[in-house]
């Protein structure tokens, strides 16, 4: 070994242990500046701050409960100082110390200041102080927007509205940036009352009333970006309101002058709701909910029936508005088929659509249409929606089209006529009218169409849905026939109808009806048709006592007896050969997916 190498290796491990010892005093005294740092950021203190405490730290101040007593009877007093500086401008200009103008001003920039104390105290995470500096300032700012424009004079109409929006657009703004639903809240209980009392008090509702429209829509998308969903049915409520009060005023004589302007609020109010639920359901691809569902039907009652009840009363056709109707409709049906048809799961918005599109389209027919042309009109489209039904499988086509069947049918007084022509004594007779064939034509369509699909399409509703336009077609044909052949074949010598003779003749032709049910029903998918058979026999047998025993003569009876004992006989072998012939089989072929 070389002399002097154990001195030198005992240097290195001294060293080395010297070392070791004040790295590991390092890595301690730094593992103990930052617990202080992190307790000091824990406790609202600045790292200089932290520095100052040394290495030993700090633990953490407890956070005081916002939602204690002590806390809320704080911000409570606050909120009558708030109050108590709003009466104190409200008196000083009352004494005429101020000017109403610079009162007025000076009330706003107050409520003003609160505001933006309650977006800081947001800021800062105190959400309940937040709530009460903007409860404060909306108690100052709306009931001084409402004094403005009625006892202090200062705002006109225009003021008035345009001071009600930035008021409104303010304090949303604040609600949104901080996510204050509790501020939402208050905006919309100050906003509507204020704008109902403005509305009342100016007499100019028009402003106002769009307003709350507005407003509706804007608390009816912040529902979709927020989840802010109670809020919006107070607001969409006080609009529908609105809109029906000046609806029933412009009745009045006084008023007759705004009778567009109210047709446009009515526009306006249904076109506003109707497309922001288009823009959520179809670009958003989400499901209707049930708001969407409510407040579209009384947009629908409050706009489009309101705009019928004032054209009904006024004697007016508001073209334009029955033309957009009527698009709108077309629209929604072709929503119905073409997108939403198409998505699944989106059974309701099928259902939704489909049901927008029916009442749009009559809505907008009976706006532009009287009842010859309202009845021609629903007789095309209930061939059209059966004919789709046949092609197209979609149920709603198919209840469509027997809705407007019955429109049809109404609006051409053809159900009226056929009930009196089969079973009411007349005083004066008169034949049936183009709409009236018209209608039996269509029902005649309607009923060939729905029975193109297969039988077990559609299920109950589908059969119910046909045997009514079967009896559509039943009683228009029984009740037109009628009509055509009883001046023909009743007429008296002195002019008038035979009784008895018109008793035959209608038994004779509602027997001739039951035969050709009876008939048409050995094809299965004609198979509802059976359904009829034994009521109609019911139904003549019923009439025959009533009016052929009694009105007849022996001759004309005998005719009428003979009539009905054949209906008697073939009508229930031929139904019979139904049930033989395997009339309770399913359909050919596999039945198409029905929507």
């Amino acid at each position: 070994m070389v002399p002097g190498t154990w001195g030198t290796v005992d240097n290195r491990d001294v060293h080395l242990e010297s070392t070791l010892e004040r790295l590991s005093r390092s890595v301690e005294s730094l593992q103990l500046r930052v617990a202080a740092l992190e307790a000091a950021l824990q406790a609202g203190v600045g790292p200089a701050t932290a520095d100052l405490v040394g290495a030993s730290p700090i633990p953490p101040r407890p956070q005081r409960d916002l939602y204690d007593p002590i806390s809320m009877l704080s911000l409570t007093g606050r909120l009558f100082l708030v109050l108590a500086g709003g009466f104190f401008l409200r008196a000083m200009t009352e004494a005429g110390v101020i000017a109403p103008a610079a009162g007025v001003v000076l009330a706003f920039v107050y409520a003003g200041v609160w505001l933006y104390l309650a977006d800081r105290a947001a800021g800062r995470g105190q959400a309940p102080g937040a709530v009460f500096h903007a409860l404060g300032a909306a108690l100052v700012a709306f009931p001084l927007l409402v004094e403005a424009s009625t006892r202090f004079q200062v705002l006109g109409v225009e003021g008035s509205a345009s001071g009600l929006v930035l008021l409104t657009a303010a304090f949303l703004l604040v609600a949104v940036r901080r996510r204050l639903h509790g501020v939402v809240w208050i905006t919309v209980a100050a906003a509507i009352p204020t704008a109902l009392v403005l509305l009342l008090k100016t007499g100019a509702a028009g402003p106002f009333s769009l307003y709350l429209i507005a407003l509706g829509v804007v608390t009816m998308w912040l529902a979709y970006a927020y989840h802010w969903t109670a809020v919006r049915w107070p607001v969409a409520l006080a609009a529908d309101l609105a809109v029906s009060g000046m609806t029933m005023r412009a009745l009045s004589p006084a008023y007759a002058d705004q009778l567009q302007v109210v047709m446009l609020l009515q526009v306006v109010l249904a076109g506003a709701y109707l497309t922001s639920i288009a823009v959520r359901t179809l670009l958003r691809d989400h499901n209707v909910t049930l708001f969407e569902v409510t407040q579209a039907a009384l947009v629908l009652i409050v706009g489009f029936g309101g705009a019928i009840f004032l054209t009904r009363t006024t004697a007016t056709l508001p073209l334009l508005m029955g033309a957009a109707s009527v698009l709108f409709g077309a629209a929604c049906y072709a929503l119905a088929f073409w997108f939403v048809g198409r998505h699944e799961g989106h059974e309701r918005n099928v259902h939704f659509y489909s049901s927008l599109a029916l009442v749009l389209v009559l809505t907008g027919l009976a706006l532009v249409m009287r009842d010859a042309s309202l009845a021609g009109a629903s007789a095309v489209l209930a061939v059209a929606a059966a004919a789709g039904w046949a092609r197209f499988a979609r149920l709603y086509f198919l209840l469509h089209g027997v809705v407007y069947l019955l429109v049809a049918s109404i609006a051409s007084s053809a159900i009226g006529y056929s009930v009196q022509a089969i079973f009411v004594s007349p005083q004066t007779w008169t034949r049936p009218t183009g709409a009236m064939t018209l209608a039996l034509m269509a029902a005649a369509f309607a009923a060939w169409f729905c029975a193109r699909r297969p039988r077990p399409e559609g299920g109950v509703a589908a059969s119910i849905a046909r045997v009514v336009v079967v009896v559509v077609l039943v009683v228009l044909a029984g009740g037109l026939l009628t009509g055509l052949l009883a001046p023909l074949l009743a007429r008296s010598t002195d002019g008038g109808i035979d009784l008895g003779v018109l008793a035959t003749v209608r038994t004779g032709v509602l027997a001739i009806v039951t035969l050709l049910i009876a008939w048409g029903a050995r094809q299965d998918r004609f198979y509802e048709w059976a359904w009829l058979v034994y009521p109609l026999l019911v139904i003549v047998g019923l009439k025959m006592v009533v009016q052929d025993f009694r009105d007849s003569r022996p001759a004309t009876l005998f005719i009428a007896l003979a009539l009905y004992g054949i209906a008697l006989i073939v009508a229930p072998r031929l139904r019979r050969m139904l049930d033989r012939g395997g009339g309770h089989g399913t359909g050919r072929g596999q039945p198409a997916p029905v929507t």
